[in-house]
């Protein structure tokens, strides 16, 4: 994508914008200027993603045939531009496209601004908006082209699938990572990841105000429960002790591992008692709200609305039940009730969600805890609506 500043968006000052007058640069195939909000915002902003990327200056007067700017009239910032743009995005487009902004407030009217907002090229096109239609840039003007070709069609859901295959092998070699692995520890891991894979979404992340916040995040949520030891590497950080580890990097990937508490406890089939071993069920559902919630923080703290793909893990499990005092009677029932895996991964599917659905941490966790459910045999999703004739069968 052509950037016409020369220099990142974090690093723009008001004087930069001149370059655009300087230059001439008109609209076209990678920038938009608008005088304030435009009500097809979001066309504007989903057409950049499925082109090439491009450039939305927002409190710019072109008003003139060949579409260049002339003067940087700014827009009225007492309600804050940024946020009304991550709304426009979260509300009308889906998925919501990785964008950057920056607002320059003005040295002579410190109650007006430019918006300044860069749209990179998507790497999981298509972003389709609230009336349902494709758009992308038109190489002959600036306005935004319901998308009709389908050979362009294709080539969208194309890249879309190679970068989803990616992440998904991504995951599942970071999930079966095993370092170290006592055969008689349970370990649960539950890992976000962001779609697209591989980007710099906490960025600039190795400054310490920006690690100071990150930790202070993971800390009020696993409260006095979250190990001490912190290891670097250059892709982020991680609080570690044995196998109990919360992993953040750089590209909004964070893992965490935790090791399942057992218990061996004594039932009675047909009169006869016997033993098996329990896995702490509510350890499980604790572990995967905090690290939902967590995720939630971080992706919020950067502004993130884009995809992201929630797995989970469990090693070591076979021959283990799940100690939900709930479902004791199917257990003492059920002929074979244990589960028969050494590892598991779930979900089976693959199911790119979008980070607002993050707002309500149970809805996320309550179908992954159903998936938990049924590999120890339950065959209901929801773990109340087992009934004593189900368990009786």
């Amino acid at each position: 994508m052509i950037n016409p500043f020369g220099k990142p968006i974090e690093q723009l000052e008001e004087d930069d914008l001149n370059i655009l007058i300087k230059e001439e640069t008109s609209e076209g195939l990678y920038v938009e200027y608008k005088e304030d909000f435009p009500t097809h915002l979001a066309k504007i902003v989903a057409s950049f993603a499925n082109t090439f990327g491009g450039w939305i200056i927002i409190g710019v007067d072109a008003r003139n045939p060949r579409n260049v700017p002339t003067s940087f009239t700014g827009i009225n910032i007492a309600r804050d531009p940024k946020d009304r743009f991550r709304h426009i995005c979260r509300d009308n487009i889906s998925p919501v496209p990785l964008f950057s902004s920056k607002l320059i407030v003005k040295s002579s009217d410190p109650e007006k601004g430019i918006l300044v907002i860069r749209v990179p090229e998507s790497a999981y096109p298509p972003h389709i908006t609230k009336d349902g239609r494709i758009y992308r840039r038109n190489m002959e003007g600036s306005d935004p082209v319901g998308e009709t070709d389908r050979h362009i069609l294709e080539r969208l859901f194309e890249k879309s699938l190679l970068n989803k295959s990616e992440v998904k092998g991504f995951m599942l070699r970071k999930l079966q990572k095993t370092e170290h692995r006592d055969p008689n520890e349970v370990v649960f891991k539950v890992m976000c990841c962001p779609v697209p894979l591989n980007l710099d979404l906490i960025n600039p992340f190795f400054i310490p105000a920006r690690i100071t916040r990150l930790k202070k995040m993971a800390q009020s949520i696993w409260k006095q429960s979250l190990p001490k030891n912190t290891r670097f590497n250059p892709e982020g950080f991680a609080f570690q002790l044995g196998s109990h580890q919360l992993e953040i990097l750089r590209s909004g990937v964070i893992t965490y591992c935790y090791p399942v508490p057992t218990s061996v406890k004594t039932l009675e089939r047909k009169a006869e008692p016997f033993q098996l071993e329990f896995l702490d069920y509510r350890s499980l559902q604790v572990a995967l709200l905090r690290t939902i919630k967590l995720t939630r923080e971080v992706y919020r703290f950067t502004g993130y609305l884009g995809l992201f793909v929630l797995k989970i893990s469990l090693e070591n499990i076979a021959g283990k039940g799940l100690d939900d005092p709930k479902f004791f009677s199917f257990y003492i029932k059920a002929p074979e009730p244990q589960c028969t895996y050494n590892d598991i991964i779930l979900p089976y599917g693959f199911y790119p969600l979008e980070a607002r659905a993050m707002e309500n941490p149970r809805q996320v966790a309550d179908p992954i805890l159903g998936y938990i459910y049924r590999c120890f045999g339950f065959e209901a999703l929801d773990s109340h609506s087992i009934t004593r004739a189900e368990l009786a069968r």
